[in-house]
């Protein structure tokens, strides 16, 4: 676990496969209605606290925003929000990055057409682009919220669904990056 102060009221916290073993949970896991979830988060802001040697304020609003990492652990981000109202209950907000999107198109001509629409549209943070097996695979990273519209813009022009790492591994490790 690499825990690392991003400035004053922000805390970054990188966790590999092991620490994810460890504690016990999967990114897919992560929820904070979930018990677990929470045990894990304070376990690791009492290690943050420990380890920064500073307090951490959770009087205010914290928001927890989770991203996988490369190597099957996750990075995670703590952020104290300034809250106005002071007589708020406090709450913690947990925010997940959006899952990729595995888009494989029906012809030559389909993937180019979906590389327009993916390009003129504000549908993810990156768009990858790959050929394997003599199918065309665009893999986008949606932003928060953008994953439906994405799937139905998408679906016209080949199969659409949102990854799971199998498909993932198998497109990154056969197929060619044309990006």
């Amino acid at each position: 676990m690499k825990i690392e102060a991003d400035g004053e009221e922000k805390i970054a916290v990188t966790l590999t496969e092991r620490d994810m073993q460890d504690f016990d949970i999967t990114y897919d896991e992560m929820d904070y209605s979930n018990i677990e979830t929470r045990r894990v988060i304070w376990t690791i802001l009492d290690e943050a606290k420990r380890v920064l040697g500073k307090p951490i304020n959770i009087d205010n609003r914290l928001l927890i925003q989770v991203s996988p990492g490369e190597d099957g652990g996750c990075i995670m981000h703590f952020s104290q929000l300034n809250d106005s109202h002071a007589h708020q209950k406090k709450r913690l907000v947990m925010k997940k990055d959006a899952e990729p999107v595995v888009f494989c198109a029906f012809d030559c001509n389909s993937f180019i057409d979906a590389i327009r629409l993916i390009r003129l549209t504000p549908s993810g943070n990156s768009t990858e682009f790959y050929i394997s097996d003599e199918d065309y695979y665009a893999i986008v990273h949606p932003l928060p919220g953008q994953t439906e519209r994405l799937l139905t813009q998408l679906c016209e022009f080949g199969e659409v669904t949102i990854s799971c790492k199998k498909e993932l591994a198998r497109i990154y490790e056969t197929g060619k990056s044309l990006s």
